[in-house]
């Protein structure tokens, strides 16, 4: 392990070490600060300014290690409830979908479900269930001959209207407009 730094007391270059600038996004493990305080112990003496370097080397080490764990989502849903709830919107796309019924299926008020949900999935209830019904939406376009009003029934949008505003609030473009590129894409 090379390492070249600069002290930050006095902003010259210290040979022999990183700069606390370059260690942010390397993973680094105990052994490379065991590396660091190695040379940290051999430098005491002679050299001050290279000592004060490889301290704020350890300690960005240390720092990049603890966080570096991700955190536990706070408030979210167990992997249990998010795999039954994950499984239940896809097989169940062409039906309603209620926050209501959604909660009562892993033991939760429709309040707090809410909060847990977009906590784990990132997105509102709501949210994930439109963008997955235009993820098949998507997909039946492109692997059926289906009319779009077809599609938006198989997909549980009301009508093809419907289908078509959220489609192109998300896509930028309309359905027919899409599904003739893509096809003629692949």
């Amino acid at each position: 392990m090379s390492f070249l730094a600069v002290d930050t007391a006095s902003a010259a270059p210290v040979e022999g070490l990183l700069a606390v600038g370059e260690l942010t996004g390397e993973a680094r493990s105990f052994a490379d600060l065991r590396e660091v305080l190695e040379a940290l112990e051999r430098s005491l003496e002679p050299d001050a300014r290279a000592a004060r370097a490889l301290v704020a080397q350890a300690s960005a080490i240390v720092v990049g290690a603890v966080s570096a764990s991700p955190a536990p989502i706070q408030g979210g849903l167990a992997p249990w409830q998010a795999r039954k709830l994950r499984k239940h919107i896809d097989e169940n796309l062409d039906a309603t979908l209620t926050t209501a019924v959604l909660g009562e299926m892993v033991a939760l008020s429709a309040s707090y479900f809410g909060r847990a949900f977009k906590a784990t999935f990132g997105q509102t209830p709501h949210a994930y269930i439109t963008r997955r019904r235009l993820e098949l939406a998507r997909e039946l376009m492109l692997a059926t001959r289906d009319p779009l009003s077809q599609i938006a029934y198989q997909c549980g949008f009301a009508d093809q209207s419907h289908l078509c505003r959220l489609f192109r609030r998300s896509a930028g473009v309309a359905p027919q407009a899409w599904r003739r590129a893509n096809r003629l894409a692949a």
